[in-house]
């Protein structure tokens, strides 16, 4: 077994001031851990502060991981990695600017009073109060969703809705962010949660840098689905099928026709047609309105474009055809769906 030992990821730094005065630099962040943990919902986001302060060329954020465990050691659920925490949630000392909750599938059952009680005290004082994945679970139990808009990763959507009816539970979102507390659909979406921060206190071009250092494919906007139809394109298992899926996904602004994606595949428009649908489960037609509708999406989400110019780069050829499928695929119109970004 491989044993890591999580002390001092950047830089510790001066703490900064309470909500709402805090600076753009001078961040420090509790990271909140309850073994055990998955691995990525905890060094994602770490991964993400320490890059930004490396590319920033200053120290910008101090993370310290912190848990409920009395013996410090947090364990992953995968029994690969061992963490050790710097100190006792209740230890933690001066001022802090953000916390970010981290735990399993396995400990998202916790009930731990102190923690809840503890939750509940910084929640009206810290600027920002984040979870990762069913860490939802923990807020919920403290009563800190209650109300309140939140998400988790889709396997646990249900049961947090059903366990906590008075959570406002959006399954299919990557991140949700309600008053001063924030819910990500864990993994992957801790790193898009964790750029999401640092945006608001660094602005979009280090956020973007952050993610270009880490090799994202795409930094994701909260409000994107966690299933989206450009994942689900990569599960063909015909090279020729994928790589046509990923072209039509970056070049969504061309006006396709049957003919000319038969010929990139080499095939006859006949059997593409035949093939593309078995392999996708869905026709050509219908995968470039969805990838069309989902390039919309994130420029509506992470632009001011009109929706003119959108619908003119997302390949729609006019507002109306776009607000169809808008319509078709998402039950609302371009307009409120963008409405939702503008808060």
């Amino acid at each position: 077994m491989l044993h890591i030992r999580t002390l001092a990821m950047v830089k510790t730094i001066p703490s900064g001031a309470l909500h709402p005065g805090m600076p753009r630099t001078g961040s420090r962040i509790i990271v909140l851990v309850v073994p055990p943990v998955e691995e990525l919902d905890l060094v994602g986001p770490l991964q993400v502060f320490s890059s930004v302060n490396r590319l920033a060329g200053r120290t910008i954020y101090s993370a310290e991981i912190v848990t409920n465990s009395r013996e410090l050691i947090v364990n992953s659920e995968g029994g690969l990695l061992t963490f050790l925490a710097q100190a006792h949630f209740q230890d933690v000392k001066e001022r802090f600017d953000s916390v970010l909750l981290v735990c399993g599938v396995g400990s998202r059952t916790t009930r731990d009073p102190a923690l809840c009680a503890w939750l509940k005290t910084i929640s009206t004082g810290v600027r920002r109060l984040g979870s990762v994945c069913v860490g939802a679970f923990l807020l919920a139990e403290a009563g800190l969703l209650n109300g309140k808009n939140a998400t988790a990763h889709w396997k646990f959507g249900q049961q947090l809705a059903k366990q906590y009816p008075k959570v406002k539970v959006q399954s299919d979102r990557l991140w949700v962010k309600d008053g001063n507390v924030y819910t990500s659909a864990g993994i992957s979406a801790g790193i898009d949660l964790a750029l999401a921060w640092v945006e608001e206190d660094c602005g979009v071009a280090l956020a973007h840098e952050a993610a270009r250092e880490l090799v994202l494919f795409l930094r994701r906007p909260g409000g994107q689905q966690q299933l989206s139809v450009s994942l689900g394109s990569q599960a063909s298992e015909m090279r020729s099928i994928q790589e046509l899926q990923v072209w039509i996904t970056e070049n969504s602004q061309k006006r396709f026709s049957m003919r000319n994606l038969a010929e990139r595949v080499s095939m006859s428009t006949r059997t593409f047609e035949r093939v593309f649908t078995r392999e996708v489960g869905m026709t050509p037609s219908q995968y470039v309105l969805r990838t069309r509708v989902e390039a919309a999406q994130r420029q509506m989400e992470r632009t001011n474009r009109g929706l003119k110019q959108i619908a003119a780069a997302c390949g729609f050829g006019s507002t109306d055809l776009m607000r169809r499928a808008f319509v078709r695929l998402l039950g609302t119109t371009p307009g409120h769906y963008r409405s939702q970004f503008l808060t």
